[in-house]
């Protein structure tokens, strides 16, 4: 291959590797699981100064299901919350101190990422497939549009040239489509595995709360 068409190839790559990066970003941001890469959209107001939350808090992850966010000033908690509350409306919010429950200068904060029961389950298998759609869609338009470019510029060129250059394109294509079909269905298992995880948890409370049921009735009985 000649050096125009390996580096209109590499373009090609960048382009591509691009949107599935896109794609990828936008999967973190429909939490399943906690992610801390959710929180990088998260605007923090300080004084008026806009602010990236990485500057203002520390993040860490305590189990698969939670974000722990610890401001590095006190008195910035408040913009902090307000900030991801911007962004992601959905979680769910409790303060914490890691000292004394009335210090102040301890308290962080703890989310916990939303139950996916039926209509969340719904909602977000949607929202993955029609993200992957819309991937695929632009990734069909590069694969395209440098199909077209190749074929004019290898007019002139040698069979084997023309052919290298079709299979390299055609190779680059199949890898991207592999790839975004491995996003899509590790999101569509995330998902399946937390509704799995809710109706599990659900079966149990129903369980629970029939022993006591169960327990007070008999209770009663022998009295």
């Amino acid at each position: 291959m000649n050096n125009y068409i390996i580096s209109e190839l590499e373009k090609a790559q960048k382009k591509m590797s691009g949107y599935i990066g896109l794609l990828n970003f936008r999967y973190m941001n429909l939490c399943v699981k906690a992610e801390i890469a959710s929180l990088l959209p998260v605007t923090v107001f300080v004084d008026g100064q806009e602010t990236n939350i990485e500057e203002v808090a520390n993040v860490n992850m305590p189990n698969d299901f939670q974000l722990g966010v610890y401001p590095k000033e006190p008195e910035q908690l408040s913009d902090i919350i307000a900030g991801i509350y911007e962004a992601h409306p959905e979680f769910k919010m409790e303060k914490k101190s890691a000292g004394a429950p009335d210090d102040e200068s301890s308290q962080y904060v703890l989310y916990t990422m939303p139950e996916v029961d039926k209509d969340r389950r719904d909602l977000l298998m949607n929202a993955v497939k029609s993200l992957y759609d819309e991937c695929r869609a632009r990734l069909k338009a590069i694969y395209s549009e440098y199909q077209k470019m190749f074929a004019e510029v290898l007019v002139k060129a040698s069979p084997k040239e023309a052919d290298e250059a079709k299979k390299a394109l055609d190779g680059l294509n199949d890898k991207c489509h592999d790839m975004v079909i491995d996003l899509l269905n590790k999101k569509q298992d995330e998902i399946e595995e937390a509704y799995q995880r809710y109706l599990s948890q659900q079966e149990e409370k129903q369980n629970s709360e029939a022993d006591y049921t169960k327990g007070i009735r008999m209770q009663l009985e022998d009295e």
